[in-house]
């Protein structure tokens, strides 16, 4: 546990930008792997009669399988071309509730967005170009946090972001950090994205994390130590009337709210294509503070 930290990060935004109102993201984690060779361990249920699920792809199995890699790109960034695509670039927006741990007392609502666009630099390298914003907002009031026990409250906010993502011959998904403030290349663990089509239409990517990477003396020292999983549901087809969606479970530092690696952050997200279809009271902070948050950095 980090008991002198005072840093806030967040797998999604580690690779942001410094200081400590950078706690997070939005939905592009730094460490991926698709293991081509897992099995499910779990069946699924319609109407109580037992189904299969399909087996985690493999470029190997079934050349009619979604390629997971491409889906990524699609869904995430909007590349490609036909349904799901966007050029100018998706917004990931949300929201949840951050916890005291374990008392379960919430602290704060916690919501926000993501703008990105995606590069294709090649047919197993794309680039995620991107910005995102978070605020806390009081539990009971729903007004905009300036505070918490005396202490200033600051949006989270990652001006930009350059990640690349790139296919091995395997299938599987790695990430490289081209752009950040922060050192994190090579700080964390290789963890592994898992994909897994759940009947025609469903296709399930988990992202599990772990982090515990050294602060520096002149932050406070000690270590920063955090668990997440991402869960991500998306029809490969894109159907406009079923927009992906994302889970995003936290355990670790909040700075001011928690610095010693005990608060507990869910927040449930989906992508929406247009700055107009964020919600309204984000559009009106948007439009007060931060209005380069309508697009992703050029």
């Amino acid at each position: 546990m980090c008991s002198k930290s005072t840093i806030a990060s967040s797998l999604l935004f580690l690779s942001g930008g410094g200081g400590t109102n950078l706690l997070a993201t939005a939905f592009s984690p730094t460490t991926a792997v698709h293991d081509a060779h897992l099995k499910p361990t779990a069946q699924s249920y319609t109407n109580g009669d037992p189904l299969p699920l399909t087996t985690f792809w493999s470029p190997k199995q079934d050349s009619q399988l979604p390629d997971p890699f491409e889906v990524w790109g699609k869904m995430r960034l909007g590349l490609g071309s036909g349904p799901g695509s966007n050029s100018d670039g998706v917004f990931w927006v949300g929201g949840g509730a951050l916890y005291e741990a374990y008392s379960g007392k919430q602290l704060a609502i916690f919501e926000g967005f993501d703008i990105g666009k995606g590069v294709q630099i090649s047919d197993d390298r794309i680039r995620q170009i991107s910005r995102k914003i978070f605020w806390f907002r009081d539990p009971i009031t729903e007004e905009i946090m300036t505070e918490y026990d005396g202490k200033p409250v600051k949006p989270i906010i990652y001006d930009a972001q350059m990640i690349d993502y790139h296919r091995a011959e395997d299938g599987s998904i790695t990430y490289s950090v081209e752009a950040s403030l922060r050192l994190l290349k090579d700080a964390l663990p290789k963890m592994k994205i898992t994909s897994q089509m759940v009947g025609p239409h469903q296709m399930m990517i988990n992202i599990p994390v772990f982090l515990d990477v050294s602060i520096p003396e002149e932050r406070g020292g000690g270590r920063y130590q955090a668990w997440e999983f991402y869960d991500y549901n998306v029809d490969p087809s894109f159907p406009s009337d079923r927009p992906p969606t994302a889970i995003w479970a936290r355990q670790g530092s909040v700075p001011p709210f928690n610095t010693h690696s005990e608060a507990v952050l869910r927040f449930s997200g989906y992508r929406v294509d247009n700055y107009d279809e964020l919600p309204e009271r984000m559009r009106v902070e948007v439009e007060r503070s931060h209005p380069h948050f309508k697009q992703p950095p050029r």
